[in-house]
């Protein structure tokens, strides 16, 4: 059996996670809460469950002692999160849980666990790479393991003066960073990431890595994204930069900053985003 359940309170998340998990062969399915969590389990038994850590309504190492007490489920349990190795360590070892898998890793590691912890799916999947030995006292995940990262249906990257277009992602979460990157890799681009503007800037001010366009979230500590839109438009020298909000605001709001920022669109974060990326570097003439 090789049916893997997803739990995380961001749609996003759990859409992108499913897509991997079914593109490697997988049967995985999501849920956000512990409604749609107490139905995905009568569907069926699953062969792993992986659960956010950090959610609103509950906590992942939380739920393993209600899956393991109140539900009877036998599903391997992997807690998935942005903490700290060492703290997901503890309370994976506290909770009972199988193993970890940090959300730093990306895709690639979630894949990598799960086919190091229940193997790879039976049909016409190539068997994963063998778990390393665990080093530590808490169960681990298997170290990432070569699978695919889930397409957003970006095409092949155009061209620009003869180099791969360029992109720079500026986003304080790694994991939403981490995923849209993957996908952008894939289909050509070059891309960089910075988790602050100073970052970003530095980035921008050499003409070796400055880009074509930024995808900017709206809301970062410090300099938030329509403070640092500003700072590029209002800047004759980067005057070819394109700049798309990248943000999970309502659409008003993200209307309002474009138009006062001065940005070239918005693409709301839950959204399928390669192909406005495409169409946004795309040249006049360039077809579909």
């Amino acid at each position: 059996m090789s049916r893997v359940l997803v739990i995380d309170d961001s749609p996003m998340l759990v859409e992108l996670t499913v897509r991997a998990l079914t593109a490697a062969g997988y049967q995985a399915s999501g849920a956000q809460d512990l409604a749609s969590l107490d139905q995905k389990l009568t569907e069926g038994p699953f062969a792993l469950i992986l659960m956010d850590v950090n959610m609103p309504e509950m906590f992942g190492d939380d739920v393993v002692e209600y899956l393991r007490r109140q539900k009877k489920v036998t599903a391997k349990l992997v807690l998935y999160s942005d903490i700290s190795e060492a703290e997901l360590a503890g309370k994976t070892k506290a909770s009972g849980a199988d193993g970890y898998i940090l959300k730093s890793g990306g895709l690639e590691a979630v894949l990598g666990g799960v086919m190091g912890l229940i193997g790879a799916p039976a049909l016409g999947v190539p068997a994963a790479v063998p778990p390393s030995p665990a080093t530590s006292d808490a169960p681990q995940a298997a170290a990432p393991a070569a699978a695919p990262v889930a397409s957003t249906g970006l095409k092949a990257a155009p061209s620009t003066g003869g180099r791969k277009p360029r992109i720079l992602i500026v986003d304080d979460s790694e994991m939403t960073a981490r995923i849209i990157e993957a996908d952008l890799v894939a289909k050509g681009f070059e891309v960089h990431v910075a988790d602050t503007a100073d970052k970003a800037t530095k980035i921008i001010l050499k003409k070796q890595t400055r880009p074509d366009l930024v995808l900017l979230d709206v809301r970062m500590p410090n300099v938030n994204g329509e403070q640092f839109c500003r700072f590029i438009k209002s800047n004759s020298l980067f005057k070819g930069i394109k700049v798309l909000l990248c943000s999970g605001e309502n659409v008003e709001e993200l209307q309002r900053i474009c138009r006062e920022a001065g940005a070239d669109g918005y693409i709301p974060k839950d959204a399928v985003m390669g192909n406005l990326v495409a169409k946004e570097l795309m040249p006049p003439g360039g077809g579909e």
